[in-house]
Order: structure tokens, then C-alpha cells, then sequence
């Protein structure tokens, strides 16, 4: 499956790290990260793992394009949806891009985490990740010196979930994703701002 994508990452050792990690993301060790990874899988280590997240160049836009074209490749009932909601990470430290005490659907309470709004593409036969984006709460996006020594780039600013949630729609429209309607819970079926989206962008929806 990776070899589809191997003209995204131009060197060897960046396509090793990437296989590396892959398959220590598909382990059943509870709590994944660079250096639970590199113990856990064999012809790594922490560091080539680090380097794939933060210093080797890759395109992750460019790359999900990509990965969408293969799912449109493969033989669909043409009846998807597009399921958007967020999914929270639980995080101990406060260093991780975008951690902060915040509401997570996940964990079912307020807790120390990321959050990442998600972009799914689902019918009868598929569900396919379309894309997905970490949500930056006001502690971090307000945040000069955060954000500098987290290397956030300039160009992400302040967005709400359902702003952010919008952009993605915006991008698999751009990628020509096919569907029938899209769907969401409550805590964007009851946001206006999200819904006048939808109808202005003229998109059928079922919303909690």
C-alpha cells in the first residue's frame, strides 16, 4: 500500500521512517508515540521516527490528495456520505501542539488532550479517511511565543471546529470526493455558523 506513495517521499531513510512508523501505528500497544514505536518494531528508532514528524520534508496535503484519488479508484456503491466530527488524544505534558484542557467527545468529559477535527468519507462498502486537521484552541493560536517555539506556522490562525470542519469540506469538494449528503452530531448540528454553510454551499445534510 505505501509504494503508492513513495514518489511523496524522494529519499530512502524518509521512506523507511514513514514504513517504520505505519506499521507501529497498525500494533496493538496502547499508547503509541515515537519511542513506544521504535521498542516496539523492529529496524528503527526514536530519532528517524522524530525525523519523519519534524524535520523531513513531505507535503501532507499533497499526500492526502493523493491517498483520496485511490479511494476513488475503488469500486463504490455511489451513495457515500461525508461524516465530519472531532476525536480527542489524551495528553499528559502541555508541550504537544494544540494540548490544553478542553472538552473531548472521545474521553466524555474535559481533559488534558489535542483534538482533531475529521473529515470521513462512508457508504455500504468503504469508509475512507478523507482528511483531518488539529484544532488550535485560543491558549495556543493567541499564543506568540507558543507558538514559535512549537513551530506553528503563521498561516494557521484562530478557526473554530466548525470553521475548520468547513475548510475540509471545502478540500474534498476540491478533490472531487463524491457524496449524497453530509452528516455531523449534535455539537455542529446545533452550530448556525455551520449550517449556513452548508446551505450556502448547497450541500444536502442530516444533522443531530
Amino acid at each position: 500500500y505505501l509504494a503508492l506513495f513513495k514518489v511523496k517521499f524522494s529519499r530512502k531513510e524518509s521512506q523507511a521512517a514513514l514504513e517504520r512508523y505505519a506499521t507501529g501505528l497498525l500494533t496493538d500497544h496502547p499508547n503509541k508515540n515515537c519511542q513506544t514505536i521504535a521498542d516496539s518494531v523492529p529496524g528503527t528508532n526514536e530519532q528517524r521516527l522524530q525525523g519523519l514528524l519534524t524535520t523531513m520534508v513531505w507535503d501532507d496535503t499533497d499526500l492526502s490528495a493523493q491517498r483520496v484519488q485511490v479511494m476513488r479508484r475503488l469500486p463504490s456503491e455511489g451513495d457515500g456520505i461525508l461524516v465530519f466530527d472531532d476525536t480527542g488524544f489524551a495528553k499528559h505534558g502541555q508541550h504537544s501542539v494544540g494540548v490544553a484542557p478542553q472538552y473531548s467527545g472521545t474521553l466524555g468529559k474535559v481533559a488534558n488532550c489535542q483534538v482533531t477535527v475529521n473529515c470521513h468519507y462512508a457508504e455500504r462498502t468503504i469508509g475512507w479517511p478523507v482528511n483531518t486537521r488539529l484544532y488550535l484552541p485560543k491558549t495556543w493560536a493567541l499564543d506568540p511565543a507558543r507558538r514559535a517555539e512549537a513551530q506553528v506556522p503563521d498561516a494557521i490562525g484562530l478557526q473554530t471546529k466548525a470553521e475548520i470542519a468547513l475548510d475540509l469540506l471545502d478540500q474534498a469538494n476540491g478533490w472531487g470526493v463524491p457524496h449524497a449528503c453530509v452528516t455531523v452530531d449534535a455539537d455542529y448540528g446545533d452550530n448556525p455558523d455551520f449550517l449556513n454553510g452548508l446551505e450556502a454551499r448547497h450541500e444536502p445534510h442530516v444533522v443531530a
